[in-house]
């Protein structure tokens, strides 16, 4: 894999350059942190950030997205996929490994058994300049997930290897493409690049904690299934829905049909929805299967750490603590599921099963 090295004192100039072909979005200052915005002054993109308000998910699932417009005076169906093909190529620029993590994730679940051409089209007009987090943030386990690390689902991935330099790794033909067109800004990776990138990477792992082991979740769930801890959280869950919308893996939605006032067209919209709302799991009949808090907060977690390893083989969660600072009520999924290991597994293993 060929490696080069950039200033970082240049990467403003890089932003400026590639803003001539893409539409380029980094993390930017909001109040006191950060969210992933449109880079207008590239001065003011801030790398050093620890997370962002919100995930980039944003940008491959928007919150609200017309699926597709309906003509009813002629009768007509179009559907917004070419639109998306149309828009300006995207790149988003400083995405942490635990982003791209979620990115992958949603991958798995948009193109797996039901491919979702929404989804795809952003996929096919967005570019992934991922960074490396040497530092922890303040709630992430990134680590304890497994989840500080990427191998795959980026473009070009920058790691800081010194106060001036950041290490370059090219992941994709797209990466290439902005090498061709920016090529001024990079230079060949040195030896002594080669190794202040392995001290960098043993400086990472000293300074991520991971106090939280994963390795057997699925079993702890299935021992706690009717642990007590459900219904003392669920007393304190406002079910506001505020971890699913910051959560990077977060997938659910509803899909409304909304109809002009003049009833000459419609739009059929796909709009983010969570299994912690009351109406999630309502049905015909006025029937909801989890009618209770502690019933939607409990299934939550199941599907994440559960549900998830079954339909798409690994866990829900890529550990960027986005939902801990969000929560109104102080729920902490981290200390939820070390709190619950630490129980079970002092717990007799109960015998037979399959």
């Amino acid at each position: 894999m060929q490696t080069y090295t950039i200033r970082k004192d240049e990467i403003p100039k890089l932003v400026e350059a590639l803003k001539e072909e893409y539409e380029v979005f980094g993390p930017m200052p909001k109040r006191t942190s950060y969210v992933f915005a449109p880079v207008t002054d590239p001065t003011k993109m801030n790398l050093d950030y620890d997370s962002t308000i919100m995930s980039p998910k944003k940008y491959y699932l928007p919150s609200s997205q017309t699926l597709m417009e309906v003509s009813l005076k002629n009768a007509t169906i179009e559907d917004t996929v070419k639109d998306i093909l149309d828009q300006k190529p995207k790149i988003l620029f400083g995405v942490h490994s635990c982003d791209i993590n979620g990115i992958n994730f949603l991958n798995r679940v948009f193109d797996g058994k039901y491919d979702d051409p929404y989804f795809q089209a952003y996929k096919e007009i967005t570019t992934v300049i991922g960074l490396n987090c040497l530092e922890p943030c303040k709630y992430g386990f990134c680590r304890a997930v497994n989840k500080n690390f990427v191998l795959d689902g980026y473009d070009l991935f920058l790691t800081e290897i010194s106060d001036t330099h950041y290490y370059v790794h090219v992941g994709s033909p797209r990466g290439d493409r902005i090498l061709t067109i920016a090529h001024e800004f990079f230079k060949e990776a040195k030896e002594e690049d080669g190794a202040a990138f392995t001290a960098a990477l043993h400086k990472k792992h000293e300074n991520l904690p991971v106090a939280l082991h994963i390795d057997n979740i699925h079993e702890t769930l299935d021992l706690a299934w009717d642990d007590a801890i459900w219904d003392e959280l669920g007393e304190k869950c406002m079910n506001c829905g505020s971890c699913a919308l910051v959560c990077p893996t977060c997938y659910c939605f509803d899909v409304q049909d909304e109809v002009d006032l003049s009833i000459s067209k419609a739009e059929r919209v796909r709009k983010w929805d969570t299994c912690l709302f009351y109406d999630f799991a309502l049905v015909a009949g006025n029937h909801n299967f989890r009618e209770d808090p502690p019933a939607r907060l409990k299934y939550r977690f199941y599907h994440k750490f559960r549900g998830a390893i079954h339909d798409q083989g690994e866990i829900a969660c890529t550990g960027c603590g986005r939902c801990i600072d969000a929560c109104p009520a102080g729920i902490s999924i981290k200390d939820v599921l070390f709190r619950l290991q630490e129980y079970w597994a002092a717990s007799p293993t109960p015998q037979g099963g399959l």
